[in-house]
């Protein structure tokens, strides 16, 4: 066994080197996965097996495999871990006066009263597909969505609590009769997010989180004889139940006070809309004066008149899909697409999207020597006839490092970030004076400051060039130049009823579903596109449907769980069907939107024919995207929701070991990337909750932006690095780092906000009682 420090061989089960006494690495000798150091293992996380070295005391793994349940699906039977983030509708509810009635009844009678009490609001629960997690005695806690997912969660367990009450109220006049004692049941109901896990020494599963304690605090607050919701479970319910409001209330134990509504009474809704089959489809839905909107600044930008569009809309309203649109369109009007994408982490990362960019437009590939590399962008630079400076100050963005071929450029940081700007504008206007050019930069609301800043110039340059400047961006994110004659703007908003079946049609490729699926559709899609796509995928793969005469008919009655209620239910029923690489997409979601089958390689821990088989079941059931071939292939999560989804599933343990495990890989595996993009690794150190080692990365990330005078990039980077100072422990370590960050961070403070601004004189007023509590400090 190596040792990562000092490389010396080790002899098997040693824990410790026997030369410099690092903690070695321990594998599985079974699956071979490698395991963190200092540990005792009872058994590997990964394939089960017993490890040796694990004995009574012995610690739990880092990775436990968790104990696992048989469930019954639409599908058929699955696996899935007893252990589990899941949203759950929780129903509180508990008799009132029970202290009173036990006064009154002996013990035998108020037993018989109770047992009766509980088998009147069990039979409720379980008409509804709920499950009684606890009886309390005068209490019971029921869930709606665990261990089963149904459909209409939250309004079963409405139901159940309106048929608790007359139920209850029922066997309170009987009591009242026999014993002069009334008998009355308050109900509250919540919906939100728990953890799925056993009790230490009972066989209970229960959902352990604010959820079940915001149920039963909501349950005190009801009246004798109502049912009670809060503000989280009320818009589920909107139109299929009256409500009215019972106003915000403090709730003890949390925080802010939570708006309680009253149900009065189910309507017995049914939606209104008719199934209607559209003749023939169209290739997007519901855009057609959206998708003539791009179109016309298509035209004028072929014209000579550049443009400037944003696409503005909500995850999931389907921003890509009209992009696509006009992608088809163009095909064989544009001379270049350039395609770049911004990250949530990389909103620090100075002109990331734009180095996608080039690299996507010149074919410049990571697993190429760094001469080809050069030579290539080069090559892709001198039709341009930008052959001069251009090339190393391109370079250099890039992270390559410059050859002795080109002089130096012997520029100030701040000079430098002005030519390289000015390089990336004299580019993409000589690639306008050759034909029509699309700069997309999709997802702007994440952008860095200094990709803002060129994306300023073009705009201020695209009036009298061939360029469409085409950007999606959420709806919070405001644009500067919006108010210029050649910005346009177009807002996405959902589809309508109609549209939604347009689309479902689409995906049935014009075969009608059954009405009584549709109108459940239709529902619960609330016209996201991306809901209406999942759940209709979800439907058919379901094996419930079969085509007969151009269209679909049920097998039997369409299950409860066949639609699941929201989007996080669809991923994670299609997760339970794909159990053995559920845990790979959570990780390649830690790993982040875009990843390579290397990097999941180095993280993973698995053979590689393993990993390419769990890999393309994810892209056969359209979770990934893959792109290229053998050699340089990558994976992309096929919408920002649908990663949110998964890594929202981790428990935050699971969560801190998986960033860890990837911090490392890109430690040892990915030097360059490390060295050339600091920011990822602290982003990853930082999430697993080892702020130490995160904070030195963001001091490196932070040293690498202010070089560039990417300032604000620097702040960004450097705050994250301060704020996580809380966490370490008070002494000279922590107040070493603290000044290191402070002095690194003032000149970026003073370019931006001048040598008067308060923070400045915050900030180097606390390095200067940094010095004196460190010492001798060179600083």
């Amino acid at each position: 066994m190596k040792c990562a420090s000092c490389q010396n061989d080790n002899p098997p089960g040693f824990r410790f080197c026997g030369h410099c006494r690092s903690p070695l690495p321990f594998a599985c000798p079974s699956c071979k996965t490698e395991l963190p150091p200092g540990y005792a293992l009872r058994f590997c996380g990964f394939c089960g097996n017993a490890l040796p070295g694990g004995g009574p005391g012995a610690a739990e793994p880092v990775f436990p495999a968790l104990p696992t349940t048989t469930v019954e699906s639409i599908t058929g039977t699955f696996s899935v871990s007893t252990e589990q983030l899941r949203t759950v509708t929780v129903l509180f509810c508990d008799l009132v006066g029970s202290v009173a009635l036990a006064d009154r009844l002996d013990p035998e009678e108020l037993r018989d009263v109770v047992q009766s009490y509980q088998r009147a609001c069990s039979e409720a629960v379980e008409r509804y597909g709920g499950h009684v997690a606890q009886l309390l005695g005068d209490g019971l806690m029921a869930y709606f969505g665990y261990p089963t997912a149904l459909e209409q969660d939250p309004q079963r367990a409405a139901r159940a609590g309106l048929d608790i009450i007359p139920a209850v109220a029922a066997l309170g006049a009987q009591v009242e009769g026999q014993h002069g004692v009334g008998l009355k049941v308050r109900v509250g109901i919540h919906t939100g997010r728990g953890i799925a896990t056993a009790m230490v020494d009972t066989r209970e599963t229960l959902v352990v989180g604010q959820v079940s304690n915001i149920a039963a605090r909501i349950q005190a607050i009801a009246e004798p004889g109502t049912v009670a919701i809060s503000g989280k479970t009320y818009p589920l319910l909107r139109g299929q139940f009256d409500c009215e409001s019972l106003g915000p209330h403090e709730l003890k134990g949390i925080a802010k006070p939570i708006e309680v509504f009253r149900v009065l009474g189910w309507r017995n809704f049914v939606s209104p809309f008719e199934v209607e089959r559209d003749k023939g489809l169209r290739p997007l839905v519901g855009r057609t004066g959206d998708a003539e909107a791009l179109e016309r600044c298509l035209e004028r930008a072929g014209e000579g008149r550049g443009q400037v569009m944003a696409v503005v809309g909500e995850a999931g309203i389907g921003k890509s899909r009209l992009v696509q649109h006009l992608r088809d369109k163009a095909n064989g009007r544009v001379r270049s697409w350039l395609d770049g994408r911004c990250s949530p982490f990389q909103t620090n990362s100075a002109l990331a999207p734009i180095a996608e960019l080039l690299q996507g437009s010149f074919g410049l590939r990571a697993d190429e020597s760094i001469d080809a590399t050069i030579a290539r962008l080069e090559k892709g630079l001198r039709p341009y006839g930008l052959v001069g400076e251009e090339v190393p100050l391109l370079a250099s963005m890039l992270g390559l490092p410059i050859t002795d071929r080109f002089p130096s450029l012997d520029l100030s940081p701040q000079r430098q970030k002005e030519r390289t700007l000015e390089a990336l504008v004299s580019l993409v206007l000589a690639m306008a004076e050759k034909g029509l050019v699309i700069f997309f930069i999709e997802d702007l609301h994440w952008v860095d400051p200094s990709s803002l800043e060129l994306l300023g110039m073009l705009v201020s340059q695209a009036p009298t060039t061939r360029l469409l400047i085409l950007l999606t961006l959420r709806p919070d994110m405001p644009l500067p130049w919006a108010g210029r004659a050649y910005s346009n703007q177009i807002t996405l908003d959902r589809l309508t009823d109609e549209e939604i079946e347009e689309l479902i049609l689409e995906r049935t490729e014009g075969r009608p579903l059954p009405p009584e699926v549709l109108r459940q559709l239709i529902a619960k899609t609330d016209g996201v596109p991306l809901f209406v796509e999942e759940l209709t995928r979800m439907v058919l793969d379901s094996g419930l449907l079969h085509p007969i005469d151009g269209r679909y008919e049920l097998d039997g009655p369409l299950p409860p769980l066949a639609i699941p209620a929201t989007l996080q239910d669809s991923l994670m029923a299609r997760l339970d069907r794909l159990a053995a690489v559920r845990e790979l997409v959570q990780l390649a979601a830690a790993i982040g939107r875009e990843f390579s089958f290397d990097m999941m390689r180095a993280v993973a821990s698995q053979p590689d024919s393993d990993l390419r088989q769990g890999l393309d079941q994810l892209v056969d059931a359209e979770i990934l995207y893959k792109r290229g071939v053998a050699g340089s292939i990558s994976y992309s999560f096929r919408h920002a929701l649908i990663q949110d989804a998964a890594y929202g599933s981790l428990l935050k343990s699971t969560r801190q070991q998986y960033h860890s495990r990837i911090a490392r890989s890109i430690e040892e595996k990915f030097l360059d990337l490390a060295e050339g993009r600091p920011e990822l690794v602290a982003q990853h150190w930082s999430e697993a909750g080892l702020a130490e080692r995160a904070i030195g990365y963001w001091l490196s990330a932070g040293r690498r932006a202010a070089e560039r005078s990417a300032n604000l990039e620097a702040i960004g980077h450097l705050e994250r690095g301060l704020a996580l100072l809380a966490s370490l422990a008070f002494g000279p370590p922590r107040d070493r780092a603290e000044l290191d960050l402070r002095t690194m961070i003032g000149p970026a403070l003073i370019a931006t906000r001048g040598y008067a601004a308060p923070e400045v004189e915050a900030n180097y007023d606390r390095a200067r009682e940094l010095c004196t509590q460190v010492g001798d400090a060179p600083q």
